[in-house]
């Protein structure tokens, strides 16, 4: 009878300790990558300097003058001179 009370309560165990291992895992994978919060400072340098910073970025010279014109234009219009913004 305590072998079986003894081998419940190490099965509740290992399944609490895979339940938090499991949660950690999930919480620590959606937390924000390093590196790709920079890319919105990192946008006002040459596309050449970027390439030099993060040589791992597989982002297109094309991509990255995109992502410029569309850092501009939120910088440069106010969400009050967006019609559909304005409610």
């Amino acid at each position: 009878m305590t072998v079986l009370i003894s081998y419940t309560l190490f099965l509740i165990f290992l399944a609490i300790a895979a339940l938090s291992v499991w949660l950690w895992a999930t919480k620590r994978g959606k937390a924000r990558k390093p590196g790709r919060g920079h890319l919105e400072t990192d946008l006002r340098l040459t596309y050449k300097r970027f390439k030099e910073l993060y040589p791992y970025s597989k982002i297109t010279y094309r991509e990255y003058k995109e992502l410029q014109k569309e850092k501009a234009y939120k910088r440069a219009v106010s969400s009050q001179k967006i019609k559909r913004m304005v409610r």
